[in-house]
């Protein structure tokens, strides 16, 4: 049953929607946000967001400390803008007498969710899909709650009870899933718990002697036109890229023909042959006939 409401809905929708290329999803995580001094209205609750959205994580706000009703958030967040068409959650265990969860809904207001029986209720669920626009930004609301609260709770965010899955849908056909990295929860007169993006690690590109910083090996190899290095992850000092590499030459192991270091040959437990220029044709490694030790040439005299 894993991912299969969000799967199915996606599909039953036709996914292509999304006018975009595929989208990267990895590392998103769910925030519980409660824009302080909120309060119900009979509005759109998540066109009233924007005048109160936030632009970094580091601004949430998973605590609610008023008796008042309060509209609190479930935003979708990664280290940058994404596109996607599907998310699917679900609660944890919690008191329901705590609050009383007087309206909610999914943002925006068009998307279909598809609830599980109980649901807003302790240990429910629900798979969102995109209708006729998907989802394309940062820290974007992608479900809201209208509740006042009693007594103190812990409201956490985590996978759907029935599919295991909790994350998010990029808009291809079909939809490729990828899990939340972290899942907040909303604290109702006690701490929530915040979530944040992992940040990507970036690693050394270097342009001739010139280093940069960058996540990814396409960005150094094809939006740079550089050298990726992941062993490294500092400009320095000293510049990584001021070192200069050993030159690479021929390594045969068997008749198979590599192009590099005499190090890595070694580790690779090849023969190593500087004396050649490249892997070419014709191939060194098939001409390349072993010098036998002196030792067993004397051997062979022996028995002539």
């Amino acid at each position: 049953m894993k991912r299969v409401l969000l799967a199915l809905a996606l599909a039953g929708l036709g996914v292509g929607i999304a006018h975009a290329q595929p989208s990267d999803l990895t590392n998103g995580v769910f925030i519980t946000h409660y824009p302080p001094g909120s309060v119900y209205t009979n509005t759109d609750q998540c066109a009233w967001y924007g005048t109160y959205a936030i632009v970094d994580p580091a601004q949430q706000n998973p605590t609610i400390d008023s008796f008042d009703r309060t509209v609190w958030y479930v935003l979708a967040a990664w280290d940058g803008a994404k596109n996607f068409c599907g998310v699917e959650f679900g609660f944890g265990n919690f008191d329901p007498a705590a609050l009383w969860i007087a309206a909610y809904g999914p943002c925006p207001a068009s998307a279909l969710p598809i609830p599980t029986g109980g649901w807003p209720g302790p240990n429910e669920g629900v798979s969102i899909a995109a209708t006729t626009e998907p989802w394309n930004g940062n820290l974007l609301p992608v479900y809201w709650f209208d509740v006042a609260a009693y007594y103190p709770a812990l409201l956490q965010l985590t996978t759907h009870p029935i599919t295991g899955f909790g994350g998010f849908a990029n808009c291809l056909t079909p939809p490729t899933s990828y899990p939340a990295a972290c899942f907040g929860a909303m604290g109702i007169f006690m701490p929530g718990i915040p979530c944040s993006p992992p940040v990507p690690q970036a690693h050394v590109c270097c342009v001739g002697t010139v280093c940069y910083l960058v996540v990814t090996e396409a960005e150094c190899v094809q939006g740079l036109g550089g050298m990726w290095h992941p062993e490294w992850d500092s400009c320095g000092p000293p510049n990584p890229c001021d070192i200069v590499p050993p030159e690479p030459d021929v390594c045969c192991l068997g008749h198979q023909c590599f192009f590099v270091s005499e190090e890595e040959c070694t580790l690779m437990g090849g023969a190593w042959h500087p004396e050649f220029v490249d892997c070419g044709d014709p191939n060194p490694c098939d001409i390349y006939t072993p010098v036998e030790p002196s030792s067993w040439g004397a051997i062979k005299s022996i028995y002539r």
